[in-house]
């Protein structure tokens, strides 16, 4: 069963992070990309991802008398439909969402390194806001999302363009019990005082 615990490895993070962003890989090609990991410690970190079926073998081939194995994120984590969600425990949902962040973070990191970033040059943001709405404003902000979006989805390449990617996540917050903040602040006062 896919755990999320099984990702909480730097080096099996790593090797989720590149079949993510590149679909299929033999372990040769994951070894060329996280070329600082040792064959074998790559070997037993997939192995690990393999048996907690986060990813799975896509194909195998006889190379030289050896088999070459190569491997892509199990159905459901890369890119899960509503209907697959639905279907999976909260240890699942935890760690499909993981996969999912851990895609933001790989993207964000390879942003950083193609060159010198300049965030609002390139109209870079992340933000968090949290806001109280009924369902059904929720529904419309979706539908008014969307209609926003349609025309950008359409475009084709042009010079004056670049491909970018807008992520979501939408969820929501337990409600704030009345005097959390009044706790909050007197908490806080007194680590500060302790210091």
């Amino acid at each position: 069963m896919a755990t999320s615990s099984a990702l909480l490895h730097p080096v099996r993070l790593r090797i989720v992070q590149s079949l993510l962003g590149e679909g299929e890989l033999t372990t040769h090609q994951l070894h060329e990309r996280l070329s600082d990991v040792p064959i074998a410690t790559l070997y037993r970190h997939v192995g690990h991802l393999v048996k907690h079926e986060l990813i799975e073998v896509a194909d195998e081939q006889q190379i030289r008398g050896a088999s070459e194995k190569t491997y892509r994120l199990a159905p459901g984590f890369a890119n899960p439909s509503a209907e697959e969600l639905n279907s999976l425990s909260n240890e699942e949902l935890l760690t499909a969402f993981t996969v999912f962040t851990s895609g933001l973070i790989r993207d964000f990191g390879d942003y950083l390194q193609a060159g010198d970033p300049d965030l609002y040059a390139d109209r870079v943001s992340f933000a968090q806001a949290s806001f109280w709405a009924s369902d059904e404003e929720v529904d419309e902000f979706g539908r008014a999302l969307m209609a926003a979006l349609e025309g950008l989805l359409t475009n084709d390449a042009a010079p004056d363009r670049r491909r970018r990617t807008l992520s979501t996540v939408l969820m929501p917050r337990e409600e704030a019990v009345p005097g959390d903040a009044a706790r909050r602040e007197a908490t806080q006062k007194g680590s500060e005082a302790d210091e």
